[in-house]
């Protein structure tokens, strides 16, 4: 049972979400992200959205703040102008004789592409008072989440909450990544009062600014992987960190379960599902459907209402005409 104390710390903790997308996203995912937000995550808890080159709609001003990625991370506009004609930082696997079955997935090595997600935390870690929690814009807040219920998800005995792969999937020796076993990074959980933390922080934000002794070291340099070397690595030392999927069984590959979408199988799950992947498309598929399903309901609708009150309206003309007929008879035997 909790005591008054640690209720009082929970009710108190200022929690601040971050965010981004570009116009494709906006249109794609942004705006119903942003809308979903606004419908079921408690009004205490703020959100800062990163648009680039955009304007989505605020659907609460009041709580959600959002910034012009371009203007406000000038760290990241410089991270993008030093990389992009290196084919090594857009995607292009160096070493593709070492990575036979996985050289042509080009999201593992496109640093450029996933930047923007880790300048936007970079900043507004700056920003947040307490806990800065980083939500990816593909998601959903599905159902009603309160603050108690978000507060306990971040335990101040934590210095960083992440979703991981499950049971059975850890770190290899000396906590260093193993291929695969990368965090799912939708969702992670920053503790701004612990000082492992801003270490954590501080290395994440080397390892871009010194590309070259940093992510390009690496055997992959997407976010997720990046920030689950750091993570791992750190965890020797400091492993109070929670594993939301620390009790999901999965194998050690990782490709299946809790393993390929952690974050619906997790306890997170009960108010949100990120979708990532091939679930993304698939709910765009089911949008499109649903979009063509109204326009043929309202097509069928029109084919059947226009001519009825077509025929209505034949209907009330001859009606009136046979009374102005009957009317004029009238007149006439008068």
């Amino acid at each position: 049972m909790e005591t008054s104390k640690e209720v009082g710390s929970k009710m108190s903790k200022k929690i601040t979400v971050v965010t981004t997308f570009h116009p494709e996203g906006m249109t794609t995912y942004g705006e119903k992200f942003l809308e979903s937000f606004a419908l079921n995550v408690d009004k205490r808890i703020e959100l800062i959205v990163y648009a680039e080159n955009c304007k989505p709609k605020n659907p609460d001003p009041t709580r959600i703040t959002i910034l012009d990625a371009v203007e406000t991370l000038p760290k990241l506009n410089a991270f993008k102008e030093r990389w992009k004609d290196d084919p090594k930082a857009n995607g292009k696997c160096p070493w593709p004789e070492r990575r036979p079955k996985d050289h042509h997935k080009e999201f593992k090595w496109h640093a450029i592409r996933f930047a923007n997600k880790v300048y936007a935390v970079f900043d507004a870690a700056h920003r947040s008072k307490n806990w800065c929690v980083w939500m990816d814009a593909d998601s959903i807040i599905h159902s009603q989440w309160n603050y108690e219920d978000f507060a306990e998800l971040l335990p101040d005995t934590s210095w960083i909450t992440y979703v991981g792969r499950g049971k059975g999937v850890n770190p290899g020796p000396e906590g260093k990544m193993v291929v695969k076993n990368w965090p799912e990074c939708g969702f992670y959980g920053l503790n701004l009062n612990d000082p492992v933390c801003h270490e954590f922080l501080k290395e994440f934000e080397r390892m871009y600014e010194d590309a070259d002794n940093g992510i390009f070291t690496l055997e992959e340099w997407h976010d997720s992987y990046v920030f689950g070397s750091i993570l791992f690595n750190m965890k020797v030392n400091f492993p109070n960190a929670l594993d939301y999927t620390a009790e999901i069984a999965v194998n050690n590959l990782a490709k299946s379960g809790g393993g390929g979408h952690p974050l619906i199988n997790s306890r997170l799950g009960k108010w949100m599902d990120h979708m990532k992947g091939d679930r993304k498309l698939a709910s765009l598929c089911l949008l499109l459907l649903q979009t063509v399903l109204w326009l043929m309901v309202i097509m069928l609708s029109t084919m059947i209402i226009v001519p009825m009150l077509m025929l209505f309206g034949v209907y009330c003309l001859m009606d009136g005409w046979q009374e102005i007929k009957q009317y004029g008879n009238k007149k006439n035997q008068q």
